[in-house]
């Protein structure tokens, strides 16, 4: 069961687990990486800097948090992960992508349902 009680805690659940190393990364997440021309470095660098939760789904012990990486030195963009936090001794990242129209208009406001 997670210890995670609310948007700070969850964040720092997340961060706690990323610097220490100990997360997985699922198949989802890699297929992305492989589809959208992001590397695990980068989605960790994502989870590592500044993250806000944008939705909670407590059925699940999951979230889907916000985070920013560097495509090149002078680029970043907008990173979407799923965080799974069902075992808090290791963080799942379930899913991670590059947030696009139609699903989403802006990185934190949604677009057309799938």
């Amino acid at each position: 069961m997670p210890t995670a009680a609310g948007p700070a805690d969850t964040i720092d659940q997340i961060q706690r687990l990323v610097a220490a190393g100990q997360y997985r990364v699922g198949v989802h997440a890699v297929r992305h990486m492989i589809e959208e021309g992001f590397d695990e470095h980068q989605m960790v660098e994502a989870l590592r800097g500044r993250i806000r939760v944008l939705e909670e789904y407590p059925d699940e012990h999951r979230s889907l948090v916000l985070g920013r990486f560097h495509f090149t030195a002078a680029t970043t963009s907008a990173l979407h992960v799923v965080c799974d936090l069902s075992d808090e001794r290791v963080l799942d990242i379930v899913t991670a992508y590059v947030p696009q129209p139609p699903w989403w208009v802006t990185p934190t406001q949604r677009g057309r349902k799938t």
